[in-house]
C-alpha cells in the first residue's frame, strides 16, 4: 500500500513525520543538511541572538547617554533661568524698596507740613480769638494725637453760670472745645499763656465737671507760655501743648 502526504490528514501527517524524520536525518546526510538550512533560515542562531542582544544593549546605552545629556542640558537651562529670575527678583525688590523709601520720605514731609500748617492755624485762631468749625477739627486732631484717643463727639461748649460762681455775676462760660470719650477734655486755645490764664481755666474746668457731672481733663494749647504758667499747669494737673516757653 502506497501512502502519500495527500492521503494523510494533518494529525496523521505529524505523527508520520515524528516517526520517520529522525531516521531520515540519521540515514540521509543530504536530507539532514537540507533540513538544517531550512531551520537556519527560520530560527536565529546563538551568534545571531548574541549580536541582536549586543545591539539592543548598545542602543539602550546610547539612549541612556542621550537622556543623560538631555537631563544635564535641562538642568543647565533650569539653573540659568533660576539665576536670571533671582537677579530680576533682586532688582525688583531693590526698586520697590527704593519706591517705598521715597513714599515714606514724602509721607514724613507731608506730615511735617501738615503739623506746621495746623500749628499756624491754631496760632492765628488764638491771636484772633476766633474758633470756627474748621479749627475745631484741627484742635480735635491735635488733642487726639496728644492723648492717643479718638473722639467722635466734639463741640464748642457753652455753659450757663446762673449763680455767678466764676465771675461774680451770672454769665455764659465758653470753652473753645469739649471732647467726649473714655476721658473727657475741655480745651483752651490762646496765643500766649500767663499764670492768671491758667488759674481761670482751672476754675472753668472744675465748673464744667460740676455742670456736666463728668470727670473732665483740662488741656491748654498755645504758641507760647511763661515758665511760671507752665509750672502752674503742672501743679494743677492741666495738660499743655505749647511751642515755646518764655520768661
Amino acid at each position: 500500500m502506497c501512502i502519500t502526504a495527500e492521503s494523510l490528514g494533518s494529525v496523521e501527517l505529524e505523527d508520520f513525520m515524528r516517526q520517520k524524520l529522525p531516521d531520515l536525518l540519521r540515514e540521509r546526510g543530504e536530507f539532514r543538511y537540507e533540513i538544517m538550512g531550512i531551520l537556519a533560515d527560520v530560527f536565529a542562531s546563538k551568534d545571531d541572538l548574541k549580536q541582536v542582544l549586543e545591539e539592543i544593549r548598545k542602543l539602550r546605552e546610547d539612549s541612556n547617554r542621550r537622556f543623560g545629556e538631555m537631563d544635564q542640558r535641562f538642568e543647565e537651562v533650569n539653573r540659568t533661568m533660576n539665576q536670571r529670575f533671582e537677579e530680576v527678583n533682586r532688582m525688583m525688590n531693590q526698586r520697590f524698596e527704593e519706591v517705598n523709601r521715597r513714599f515714606e520720605e514724602m509721607d514724613t514731609r507731608f506730615e511735617v507740613m501738615y503739623r506746621s500748617q495746623r500749628e499756624v492755624r491754631l496760632e492765628v485762631s488764638a491771636l484772633g480769638g476766633r474758633i470756627g468749625y474748621g479749627l475745631e477739627e484741627i484742635i480735635r486732631q491735635t488733642v487726639e494725637e496728644f492723648s492717643g484717643q479718638s473722639f467722635k463727639k466734639f463741640e464748642h461748649l457753652r455753659l450757663r453760670d446762673s449763680e455767678g460762681e466764676l465771675y461774680g455775676i451770672p454769665a455764659d462760660v465758653e470753652y473753645d472745645l469739649y471732647l467726649e470719650d473714655s476721658v473727657n477734655y475741655v480745651v483752651e486755645v490762646k496765643s500766649h499763656i500767663k499764670p492768671g490764664d491758667v488759674l481761670i481755666f482751672h476754675r472753668k474746668s472744675l465748673f464744667a465737671e460740676k455742670q456736666l457731672l463728668k470727670r473732665i481733663k483740662p488741656i491748654m494749647i498755645s504758641a507760647s507760655i511763661t515758665k511760671d504758667a507752665k509750672k502752674k499747669c503742672k501743679e494743677l494737673g492741666i495738660d499743655l501743648i505749647s511751642r515755646s516757653v518764655v520768661d
